[in-house]
C-alpha cells in the first residue's frame, strides 16, 4: 500500500484507505503506528480506552 498517497491521510494526520486491510499502518510522519480509520476493528480500538475512562469516571463513588 502507497502510505504517500495524499489522498489516504485525513487533515493529514488520519489514515483512511478502504483498499488497506491492516488495522496498524506506519506514521506518516516520524516514528510508530497508526490505526487505519477505515478498518472496522480501528474505531473499537479507537473508543475503547474513552469509554472505559468514562465508565470509571461516572462510576467512582
Amino acid at each position: 500500500m502507497n502510505l504517500d498517497d495524499e489522498r489516504n491521510w485525513k487533515a493529514g494526520q488520519f489514515y483512511f484507505n478502504r483498499d488497506d486491510p491492516r488495522i496498524l499502518v506506519p506514521k506518516r510522519l516520524g516514528f510508530g503506528r497508526t490505526l487505519n480509520f477505515a478498518h472496522p476493528v480501528s474505531w473499537v480500538l479507537f473508543a475503547a480506552p474513552i469509554a472505559i475512562g468514562v465508565f470509571a469516571a461516572v462510576n467512582k463513588g
